[in-house]
C-alpha cells in the first residue's frame, strides 16, 4: 500500500512541476473564473483543500481532511480529450471511542477518467470510469481493495451560471476481510459568477455507502461559499471558502464542516 501512495504522489509532484513551467496564455479573470468551474473545460487545476469536521457525535473530536485534487486533460486527437480527476487525502480521524487518540495518516485514493468531446453545445458531457487505490496508511481510514465504477458528468454555463454534476459508484474487488466497499457519489456545482474573477458558490458531495446500516447510509450536505480567481506574478490562482451542513449524515460524524481551498490555474 505505501509503494502505491508513493506512486501516486510522485505523479502528483509531476503533474504540478511540468504545469509550472509552462507559459500562461492572456485569459481574463472572469474567463479563467468560469473555465475552473467545470472540470470539463481543459484547464489545468492543481488543488489543495483542508476540511474541517468539529464536534463528531460520537467522540465530541474534531476530523480534519486535508485533500490534493488534480484536474489534468490529456487530448485525443483534434475531437476527444480524456480529463482525469485525481483526489488523494490527508486524514486526522477521531478514535472510535471518547478518549481515544486521533488516527492519522493517508486515505484511499480516488482517480476518474472522463472522456470528452472537445466540440460541444449547451450541454458539457463527459462518461467514464472511477477507479479507487487502496493507498491508506492505516485500517481506519480506507479499505485494502482496488475498486472501480462507472462516472458521468454534465454541466450546463448559461449566462454568469455554472450548473453541474458528477455521478460515480465504486464497487471494490480483490483484498481481504469485511472493509468492502460500494459506494456511490453525486458532486455537485452551482456557481454564480460576478466581475472581477470574483464567484458565488454550492458544492458538495452527495455519498451513499451502500455496505452501511440503513441509518448511516446517507450524507446529504449543503454548502455554501464564495472565491476568487487572481493572479500572482503569471501565475493565476483560484482561492475559496465554504460552509457545509449535513441535513442527512451518519449518527456517528459531525453535522457541518468548512472548507478552504486555494488551486493553481494553468490555462
Amino acid at each position: 500500500m505505501k509503494g502505491i501512495a508513493a506512486i501516486v504522489a510522485h505523479w502528483l509532484v509531476w503533474l504540478l512541476a511540468a504545469g509550472a513551467v509552462q507559459a500562461q496564455e492572456s485569459t481574463t479573470l472572469d474567463e479563467l473564473a468560469k473555465l475552473k468551474q467545470n472540470p470539463l473545460s481543459g484547464l489545468r487545476q492543481v488543488t489543495l483543500q483542508n476540511q474541517l469536521y468539529p464536534n463528531f457525535h460520537s467522540t465530541g473530536q474534531t476530523e480534519n481532511v486535508l485533500s490534493v485534487q488534480v484536474i489534468w486533460p490529456v487530448s485525443l486527437g483534434n475531437e476527444w480529450s480524456i480529463v482525469t480527476y485525481t483526489i488523494l487525502p490527508v486524514i486526522s480521524q477521531p478514535g472510535l471511542e471518547p478518549g481515544d487518540s486521533q488516527v492519522w495518516g493517508l486515505g484511499d485514493t480516488t482517480m476518474t477518467l472522463i472522456a470528452t468531446p472537445k466540440k460541444i453545445g449547451t450541454l458539457i458531457w463527459g462518461a467514464g470510469a472511477v477507479i479507487g487505490l487502496p493507498t491508506r496508511t492505516n485500517s481506519m481510514l480506507g479499505s485494502d481493495r482496488v475498486g472501480a465504477g462507472p462516472a458521468l458528468a454534465l454541466f450546463v454555463q448559461p449566462g454568469p451560471w455554472t450548473l453541474g454534476v458528477l455521478l460515480e459508484n465504486i464497487w471494490s474487488f480483490g483484498g481481504s476481510g469485511n472493509n468492502e466497499v460500494n459506494q456511490f457519489s453525486a458532486q455537485y456545482w452551482v456557481t454564480y459568477n460576478l466581475p472581477q474573477g470574483w464567484f458565488l458558490q454550492s458544492n458538495a458531495t452527495i455519498t451513499a455507502n451502500w455496505e452501511a446500516d440503513t441509518k448511516d447510509r446517507w450524507t446529504v450536505p449543503v454548502s455554501a461559499g464564495f472565491g476568487k480567481v487572481f493572479n500572482v506574478g503569471k501565475q493565476s490562482v483560484s482561492a475559496s471558502v465554504l460552509g457545509y451542513y449535513n441535513t442527512v449524515g451518519p449518527r456517528s460524524g459531525s453535522d457541518w464542516s468548512v472548507s478552504c481551498g486555494i488551486s493553481l490555474l494553468f490555462p
